[in-house]
Order: C-alpha cells, then sequence, then structure tokens
C-alpha cells in the first residue's frame, strides 16, 4: 500500500469526502478509492440498482466492494453509488455479507431508517449545501445546474428546496 493511500487510510471518512467536494462534479471513484472500497459497474439483477458487501477478494483495502448496475441511467448511477459509499461511511459495522438496495433504495438487510440516512448522505456527497449555493449564484438554469452536478434535475430541485426552506443541513 502507497504511503499516500496509507495516510488516505487514517483519515476520517467524513474528511476524505470533504477533500474531494472542492467542485462539481464530485469524484465519487476518488472518494471510494481514498476510502478503500473497489467499486464495480455491471448489470445487475432486474430491480437492483446496487449493493455494499464485505469481499476479502473483490475488496479494497477496506475489505468492501460496491456493485452499481451499469443498466440504469448515469444520473442514477451516481447516486447509487454515493448511496453504496454513505452505507460503507455510516453502517460499515452492521454489514455482514452485504446489503442489496432496490430500485427504490429499500433493503432487506437494513432498516428504513438505516435507508433513510444513506439517501440522506448521498446527497450531501453529491450537491454539498456550500457548492450548490456557489454554483446557485452563477447558474440560475436547473438542468444545468444539476448536470453540472450530475445528478438529475428532479433530485437538484429537491435539494434547492431543503436549502430554502432551511431543511438541509447547512455544513455538508
Amino acid at each position: 500500500m502507497s504511503q499516500r493511500h496509507q495516510m488516505e487510510m487514517n483519515e476520517s471518512p467524513l474528511g476524505v469526502v470533504a477533500r474531494y467536494q472542492q467542485r462539481p462534479p464530485i469524484d465519487l471513484d476518488g472518494i471510494a478509492h481514498a476510502l478503500g472500497v473497489r467499486v464495480y459497474q455491471m448489470p445487475l439483477g432486474s430491480g437492483v440498482s446496487g449493493q455494499i458487501m464485505r469481499d476479502k477478494v473483490k475488496g479494497g483495502p477496506s475489505g468492501f466492494a460496491i456493485y452499481v448496475n451499469s443498466s440504469e441511467h448515469p444520473n442514477r448511477r451516481r447516486f447509487t453509488f454515493a448511496h453504496e459509499l454513505a452505507h460503507f461511511i455510516l453502517h460499515r459495522d452492521l454489514i455482514e455479507t452485504g446489503v442489496v438496495d432496490d430500485t427504490m433504495y429499500r433493503s432487506a438487510q437494513l432498516s428504513d431508517h438505516y435507508e433513510v440516512q444513506a439517501n440522506r448522505m448521498a446527497a450531501d456527497i453529491l450537491m454539498p449545501v456550500r457548492l450548490v449555493k456557489v454554483w446557485r449564484v452563477r447558474e440560475r438554469d436547473l438542468t444545468r445546474l444539476a448536470m453540472l452536478f450530475g445528478v438529475s434535475a428532479q433530485a437538484m430541485q429537491i435539494r434547492l428546496n431543503g436549502i430554502d426552506t432551511g431543511a438541509v443541513n447547512r455544513a455538508s
């Protein structure tokens, strides 16, 4: 393991995420690499958006691997990727053989509470409030703003509504 990678592995997961949130679109591959998680984009079963699992063979230095359904729209894949990273950051101690998320981001392995947490963190990773506010001043068109962040217009609208109402964490 390189000295740089060892240093990244000692950094807090949220510190790693923050380091990659300097400009849109957020580099999810960089975050995963820094966290020691291997990511595979491949066709998954019908109705499966993604999954995270402990895997000593295919997992990265952390021992975890994320699988993202390559058959889905690129924006959907980015959200799934961020959602699975959120499970790694928040719930890795609860993940035994794996967590499979369906297209509605529901899992038989984790409760709805954990799925809601992962969804919120995925939005925080992809659309940090600080960056959205800065870029919103520069780019007033919702569709172009969403494209800049690599998310759907619907996801960006939800994020903007949350910022406007104060419903999202101001620190993200």
